[in-house]
């Protein structure tokens, strides 16, 4: 029987498309009611995927839920907990997570993260909160190498509040 495995990507950003001031800094700028909706959606999916900066900040909350760290510093598997470091030049995360049976996987960032997935073709659907918010300068969402387009359907949106925050869903 063939694992049924699903890639969901979740990405908050500013009107500018900017998820955050630079690549070591906490986002704190979404709006509770995405914080809610993000939470809740967490709680549904075996295994959350993040880069090594996005772990380094996040790491208390990070170390509580099954994680796949991606870094470049890793040439084998390495093991801490519930979090698995990997380098995917040299592992294979769709190995890795045949191997651990995990069915629902969130991609959380940063950039290099949701392109890796983006161009391997492993992102099922993206949930993008768009706050009404512009940055003028930071780091933008995705961090490709050449350009490509990449077509998904606008499943849904729905205001968060009235502030005017969006929540897009797309899907592939």
């Amino acid at each position: 029987m063939k694992l049924k495995i699903k890639f969901t990507a979740f990405v908050a950003s500013s009107i500018d498309g900017k998820i955050a001031k630079d690549n070591k800094t906490f986002v704190d700028w979404t709006s509770k009611e995405d914080w809610d909706f993000f939470q809740k959606s967490l709680a549904k999916f075996d295994v959350v995927v993040v880069g090594h900066n996005t772990y380094k900040i996040y790491k208390k909350r990070l170390n509580k839920r099954n994680t796949i760290v991606f870094t470049s510093k890793a040439t084998n598997l390495k093991t801490q907990g519930s979090v698995i470091f990997l380098n995917p030049r040299y592992v294979s995360i769709l190995d890795l997570i045949r191997k651990t049976k995990y069915k629902k996987i969130a991609i959380l960032g940063g950039p290099k993260v949701y392109a890796y997935f983006l161009e391997n073709k492993m992102l099922n659907e993206i949930f993008v909160t768009i706050e009404p918010i512009i940055f003028t300068a930071g780091v933008s969402m995705l961090s490709g190498k050449k350009f490509k387009k990449y077509n998904f359907i606008l499943r849904s949106i729905k205001r968060l509040n009235k502030k005017g925050t969006l929540l897009l869903k797309y899907k592939k």
